[in-house]
């Protein structure tokens, strides 16, 4: 609505001067109702992605910290030794592929082959001579407060899936016998296996390393790199590394060869190129 004042001039005209009522130049609560409700539903439709890159960005942070500290545990075990150990993959295996050609009842290999029938050469998957000293002198530089010997699940780790219980998820067509086979050569990232017979050390800054086996073998393990905090996958916060090398250049930490990823997580491999760019 408009407003006429009418004032009287001092040669006796009357001027009419208009003007707009005040609630022209603000908001109603209708209008204000309208305009909260619009940012509340872009709120909730941005949240969950803003929320999801800040827990990326977290969980990249810790893993580049990680990858950091067992590095530099790897490279003072190295100085501590003496010498440049035979620990590791072959960073490009000189042999070429082999296959499988018997799995028992259980669907596991017991039998490896070269692509030409022959028998695969013993250091088929890197020199291992020095594993022990290396592991040895690896856990002594690390932070470690707590290590269960079997047994991890509850006391050091959470509840993991393994790779078979991943395959299984992805397809439950799958019997006990086409899982192991799938398994097979990774058998002791196997579920039952991470809970109840692979060693684990809690770090005092809360990771988690896990082995492959009842003892520490550096040439593959994993950590999860904020510990018992979700959401303990593979992919998200639990990766698999390995060692790599060749006899005319050091070891370095590389990812894991079992590539064991929960639905929708990143690999070892693409994680490191991220924090290395």
């Amino acid at each position: 609505m408009k407003e006429m004042r009418a004032f009287t001039l001092a040669e006796g005209a009357t001027h009419v001067v208009k003007f707009k009522s005040l609630s022209k130049y603000g908001f109603t609560l209708a209008e204000v109702l309208i305009t909260l409700g619009v940012i509340g539903v872009v709120a909730a439709l941005t949240m969950p992605s803003v929320m999801s890159n800040v827990r990326e960005l977290v969980i990249k942070n810790q893993f580049k910290k990680t990858y950091s500290v067992i590095s530099n545990a790897f490279k003072k075990a190295e100085a501590d030794l003496g010498y440049a150990p035979y620990c590791f993959y072959w960073k490009q295996n000189p042999y070429g592929a082999a296959k499988c050609v018997n799995y028992n009842d259980a669907g596991n290999c017991t039998k490896y082959e070269m692509a030409d029938g022959s028998s695969l050469p013993g250091d088929y998957n890197g020199p291992r001579e020095n594993c022990s000293d290396l592991g040895n002198a690896v856990i002594k530089n690390l932070n470690i407060v707590k290590t269960c010997n079997g047994n991890a699940y509850p006391g050091c780790i959470p509840d993991y899936a393994g790779n078979d219980t991943i395959k299984k998820s992805n397809n439950d067509t799958m019997n006990d016998y086409d899982i192991n086979k799938a398994t097979s050569g990774c058998g002791s990232w196997r579920k039952s296996n991470i809970l109840n017979s692979n060693r684990a050390y809690v770090l005092a800054d809360g990771q988690i390393i896990l082995s492959y086996g009842t003892t520490f073998s550096p040439t593959i393990f994993a950590i999860d790199v904020n510990g018992k905090k979700g959401p303990n996958k593979w992919g998200y916060d639990l990766f698999e590394f390995s060692t790599a090398g060749s006899m005319n250049m050091p070891l370095t930490i590389d990812y894991g060869r079992c590539s064991v990823i929960d639905k929708g997580g990143k690999s070892t491999k693409n994680m490191l190129l991220e924090v290395n760019k």
